[in-house]
C-alpha cells in the first residue's frame, strides 16, 4: 500500500492489522490460561491444561483448593484474557486504517477511518481549505527520533494524521507535504525539537 499517494493527493493509513499488534495479546493470552491452569478453578478439578509448560510437578496443580492466591490468578487471568480477546478484536477488524484525502476541485480536506463495528464504523471528518494554517511536521526524539504529521487549523488545534520512526519514510513524507503544499497552496512548517534540545 502507497502511503503517500501524490497521483490522488492522498495519505493512506494502515489499521491495527499489523504483525507487531499480535504480539502482546498473544503472550496475554498464554499468561491468562497458565493463571487458570496453575492456580485457578482448574486446581479445583485438579486438571492440568498445559502439562508441558506447568515447572512444578506435571501431576498436581500448585496447591490444593481454592484460596486467596487461586481468587488473584483467577482475577489476573480473567482481566488477561478480557484485555487479549479486545485487542485480538482490533487488529482483526483493523481499527484506525483509513485515508486522508485533499480535495483541490472542492476545497476540502476529507478523512476516513474504520472505527468498531457498529453506529460508528465509518467515521468521516471533513475541513474546507480555508481552515487550515499549516501543515506541520515534527521531530521528536523519545528516545527514537520520531516524525508526525499534524493539520493545524486556524484555531491552532493540531490534528495528527500520521507518525512514523522508520527514517526510510521522513523524505518521502516531507517530499510529499512539500509538493503537496506547492500544489493545493498550503504553508508548511518542519519543527525539529530534537536539534532544540
Amino acid at each position: 500500500m502507497i502511503e503517500f499517494d501524490e497521483n490522488r493527493w492522498q495519505i493512506n493509513l494502515p489499521g491495527n492489522n499489523q504483525p507487531q499488534n499480535y504480539i502482546i495479546p498473544t503472550i496475554l493470552l498464554v499468561g491468562g490460561f497458565k493463571a487458570y491452569n496453575s492456580i485457578g478453578f482448574c486446581s479445583l478439578y485438579w486438571l492440568n491444561i498445559f502439562p508441558n509448560i506447568t515447572t512444578i510437578n506435571q501431576n498436581q496443580p500448585l496447591i490444593k483448593g481454592f484460596g486467596a492466591q487461586s481468587f488473584s490468578l483467577l482475577s489476573y487471568g480473567s482481566a488477561a484474557l478480557v484485555l487479549a480477546g479486545f485487542l485480538f478484536f482490533s487488529a482483526i477488524c483493523n481499527i484506525g486504517a483509513g485515508s486522508i484525502k485533499f480535495e483541490k476541485s472542492n476545497q476540502q480536506i476529507t478523512l476516513a477511518f474504520k472505527g468498531y463495528p457498529g453506529k460508528n464504523e465509518r467515521l468521516f471528518f471533513s475541513y474546507s481549505f480555508r481552515e487550515l494554517q499549516c501543515i506541520k511536521i515534527l521531530y521528536t526524539q523519545t528516545p527514537v527520533r520520531t516524525q508526525s504529521l499534524f493539520l493545524v487549523l486556524e484555531s491552532s488545534r493540531e490534528i495528527p494524521i500520521w507518525t512514523s520512526q522508520d527514517p526510510s519514510k521522513f523524505i518521502i513524507s516531507e517530499s510529499f507535504v512539500t509538493n503537496l503544499g506547492l500544489e493545493m497552496g498550503f504553508n508548511t512548517e518542519i519543527v525539529d525539537r530534537a536539534k532544540q534540545n
